[in-house]
């Protein structure tokens, strides 16, 4: 049990890594002067609508390019974990 024990620790740890990175990029992203978790939490409705428009309009514009980028992550992120899986460098 140990090497799952140690494998859904590793993936809360990267899950928490990954959330900090969103919170980083985020934080970049939009000035200091904007509270946007007040916003966020105050309009949750509105602001997945905002979400989603930027992300279509982003789509539209820059969509070959993020759809490339995703499927380099997905594909690094599946030979990491099967490699931690099986315990050693296969892929």
């Amino acid at each position: 049990m140990r090497i799952v024990d140690d494998r859904i620790d590793g993936e809360a740890g990267l899950v928490a890594e990954k959330r900090a990175l969103v919170d980083d990029l985020l934080d970049e992203l939009v000035p200091d002067e904007l509270e946007w978790r007040h916003w966020v939490t105050s309009y949750p409705k509105s602001s997945l609508a905002l979400a989603a428009a930027g992300g279509f309009l982003l789509g539209r514009a820059r969509g070959r390019a993020m759809v490339a980028a995703l499927a380099g992550f997905a594909a690094e992120t599946a030979t990491e974990g099967i490699n931690e899986f099986l315990g050693r460098k296969v892929v």
